[in-house]
């Protein structure tokens, strides 16, 4: 496809975010001349981004399977420039390269963390990662994303991570219900939500099943939750020491 599709409608409100390092703008884009070089090197730092566990990396196929990178390709050499992208990529120093023994290879960023991941994989002591979905050429901002811009604040990279982690851990209309409430007792940052994710977990409420009870009913005491615990009710202790919440502080996310 052509760039002349018009020009950019503006950002998702609620989108994901990606972290990027500093260095990418101030050391390697005044370096990197080559417009393959330049979109392959920049997808697959978004591509590794959003890997979650231990190893963060992305596999050759994986790439190749990216509509959004496909579609950026296209004009100028389809695969072979995806390929031509990453060998430069990788002269740069900018990404390491592992070959697998299923013919693919995966690609690291090149930092400490890359390394020694790289090593772990090359040494077996850790398996190669399982690909993951391929992105779309449009992507939704999730629901607790979105809730979290409205209700909370700027979405930042590490506070859309660890959206992303707490959905994983749990479902996500818990998730969407603990970011509402922490905004409805005025506790309006993720720590307080999370506690309060936690604070679920750990009072029985099966995972997968939601609350039968919501706690924001001010003025009716303790509600009940899905497997017969209570939890304080928004009028029992909302800015009080009495909520069990209340000892959250705020603190930056690394």
């Amino acid at each position: 496809m052509s760039g002349d599709s018009g020009p950019f409608s503006g950002f998702l409100s609620g989108a994901a975010a990606t972290t990027l390092p500093v260095q990418l703008f101030t050391e390697l884009l005044p370096a990197i001349a080559d417009p393959v070089e330049l979109r392959v090197t920049l997808y697959a730092l978004f591509a590794i981004q959003r890997r979650r566990g231990r190893v963060r990396a992305v596999r050759e196929s994986e790439l190749a399977a990216e509509a959004p990178l496909a579609q950026a390709l296209e004009p100028l050499g389809g695969v072979s420039a995806l390929r031509f992208g990453l060998a430069a990529a990788r002269a740069r120093g900018v990404l390491l390269a592992c070959a697998l023994a299923d013919g693919d290879a995966l690609y690291f960023v090149n930092s400490d963390v890359g390394r020694r991941s790289l090593a772990a994989v090359q040494s077996g002591a850790v398996p190669p990662p399982a690909p993951i979905a391929a992105v779309q050429l449009v992507e939704a901002a999730p629901a607790p994303a979105r809730v979290y811009e409205a209700e909370i604040g700027a979405l930042t990279p590490a506070i859309a991570d660890a959206l992303g982690s707490a959905c994983d851990r749990y479902p996500e209309d818990w998730v969407v219900e603990a970011l509402q409430l922490a905004a409805r007792r005025g506790a309006r940052n993720w720590n307080y939500a999370a506690a309060v994710l936690r604070g679920w977990e750990q009072e029985g409420r099966a995972r997968g099943q939601a609350p039968t009870a919501r706690e924001d009913g001010a003025g009716h005491g303790r509600a009940t939750g899905a497997a017969g615990s209570t939890t304080p009710a928004h009028g029992a202790g909302a800015g009080t020491t009495t909520d069990q919440y209340a000892r959250v502080v705020r603190r930056d996310w690394p």
